[in-house]
């Protein structure tokens, strides 16, 4: 048996029902458009969703032939920010040999850190 993608076209349409018929006049008249399918589908009232499912459904039964052509790859020329060193902005000794070195902080984690490092500290 013959697949439906091998089957005329012709033959196809004939054979399809009203509402695959529907969705195939919706796909035929999106591609003379040159919309594209989304866009057409709101300009038409219909579920973007389904739109795409029904062409895709179409394409299977072989009442479409998929489109082919593709668009030339487009290359867009992108910058890239060198990351910036981080210098340390602080630096702790403490007396027993524990050594804290700070970049970005907020007043409250430096006390908490400087509690919480004091405690560490022999009494």
């Amino acid at each position: 048996m013959e697949k439906a993608s091998k089957l005329s076209a012709a033959w196809v349409e004939q054979t399809l029902t009203e509402q695959q018929s529907f969705w195939l006049e919706h796909v035929q008249t999106c591609q003379s458009s040159k919309k594209c399918m989304a866009e057409y589908a709101r300009d038409h009232g219909l579920k973007v969703k389904s739109f795409y499912y029904w062409k895709k459904r179409l394409v299977r039964l072989g009442a479409i032939v998929p489109d082919t052509r593709s668009k030339p790859p487009v290359f867009h020329k992108v910058r890239v920010q060198p990351t910036p060193v981080l210098k340390t902005a602080c630096r702790i000794r403490f007396p027993n040999g524990i050594e804290c070195e700070l970049s970005h902080f907020e007043e409250t984690g430096l006390g908490h850190l400087l509690v919480t490092v004091s405690r560490l500290l022999p009494q």
